[in-house]
């Protein structure tokens, strides 16, 4: 064989060595990955999760990316703190503290995503959280067993609900006044959203609620940096004191114990004119009577004047007449009566009644009212006078009737 001969046979069992060992240095291989992690069900929208929260699916997204199957792939999530599995066992609680989940097989550029039913703690702080994946699968040709240790950001969202802005309606309210709208705006300054928020204000003497739950609002979920208003009604004891009252604002949401402090509510009662009834005469007034003069006697025990005061006898069915009088202005320390005229019905039983007394006048341009308790008595009709008189002359005419006849007797026995 020539030189060339031989050195062309040569360049041909290199070049059929050539492509075969290549071939066997790029053996394909796979390569399972973490390539996305988020909570909830749909990876477009994450749920916010939030301290207390239970049974939230935790999605963890699983990559082939290398050029051959993964067999048998299987994951262990290792839980940390503040992330728990919780199943019942024979009706008991248990807290596992890893959970595993099967991909199966796995082809080059297929996905499985698994989910895992985890429960956060209620103290745990708001940032991402960071957990163990452990991956393990075979590879396709040889089923050489891999193991891959990876670690998954998990984030943890707290909301953070405080008072922004408070206001009352009407914007003064004073002693005794009811169904006085608070209204109080929310703010979630936090970094995640806050659900099945319910807000409630905490009452102390001299308030009290309107109705069954008007403490209380439903604020249901609020994004971060938004505000909500909740709106509350509540009463006024007559007997406040007029000066500034803080209340507390409290929070409770789903999934959470106890109550949680977010803010003060500043509410200010104004000093409000105060009445006294120092006299009523008569007290006592007759079944049937009409157009009794009734005097009320009223005194401003206050430190403000009153303006435009009107005095208004609230009474019942039996009584009627002329029940209000204008008092005009009362100062400080001041008296005045109000002259009232009753008809009492005859058929009015004989007891004390109780009435209100109903005061009303102006004050700083506001109008109020005030109820004071009055009380008349009723007693039986007295006899009329005519009456009285033809009763008087009939018991003369029988006397005298009386001892004519016993006269004209004695004359009889004295006669022979």
């Amino acid at each position: 064989m020539t030189r060339r001969a031989l050195a062309f046979s040569s360049m041909l069992i290199i070049m059929m060595v050539v492509p075969f060992v290549g071939s066997v240095l790029a053996v394909s291989e796979p390569n399972v990955v973490v390539t996305s992690v988020y909570w909830g069900t749909n990876p477009l929208g994450g749920a916010s999760v939030h301290p207390g929260d239970t049974n939230i699916p935790l999605s963890i997204v699983l990559s082939n990316s290398g050029d051959a199957t993964a067999r048998d792939v299987s994951a262990t999530l290792v839980l940390a703190s503040p992330f728990s599995y919780i199943y019942n066992v024979n009706g008991s609680q248990v807290a596992a503290e890893t959970v595993d989940q099967s991909a199966g097989d796995m082809l080059p550029s297929y996905s499985f995503t698994l989910r895992f039913a985890l429960t956060v703690a209620s103290d745990a702080s708001a940032g991402v959280h960071r957990l163990t994946v452990i991956l393990d699968y075979k590879t396709a040709r040889d089923l050489l067993p891999v193991e891959k240790i990876l670690t998954v950001d998990v984030p943890v969202w707290t909301g953070d609900v405080r008072v922004q802005h408070v206001l009352t309606v009407p914007g003064k309210v004073y002693p005794g006044d009811n169904q006085i709208n608070v209204k109080a705006w929310l703010m979630n300054s936090g970094t995640g959203s806050t659900t099945d928020l319910q807000v409630r204000l905490v009452l102390e003497d001299p308030f009290q609620e309107s109705s069954g739950g008007s403490d209380t609002f439903f604020l249901g979920t609020m994004q971060p940096g938004q505000v909500n208003e909740a709106d509350f009604y509540v009463d006024i004891s007559k007997s406040a004191q007029f000066g500034s009252y803080n209340l507390k604002l409290v929070t409770v949401s789903a999934g959470s114990s106890g109550q949680v402090e977010i803010g003060q509510v500043p509410i200010y009662v104004s000093e409000k004119v105060i009445f006294e009834v120092v006299q009523v005469e008569p007290k006592i007034v007759h079944a049937g009577d009409s157009g009794v003069s009734i005097k009320v006697t009223i005194k401003n025990t206050g430190t403000l004047a009153a303006d435009s005061v009107r005095a208004q006898l609230l009474v019942g069915n039996y009584f009627s007449g002329t029940l209000t009088d204008f008092l005009g202005t009362m100062q400080p320390g001041e008296s005045k009566t109000a002259y009232l005229t009753v008809d009492v019905d005859s058929k009015a039983t004989s007891q004390t009644y109780k009435m209100d007394l109903r005061l009303d006048w102006t004050q700083a341009d506001n109008s109020l009212d005030n109820t004071l308790p009055v009380e008349l008595q009723v007693v039986p009709a007295e006899l009329p006078l005519p009456l009285i008189a033809v009763a008087i002359v009939l018991l003369a005419l029988v006397v005298v009737v009386l001892l004519r006849r016993r006269r004209k007797a004695q004359e009889q026995k004295r006669k022979p």
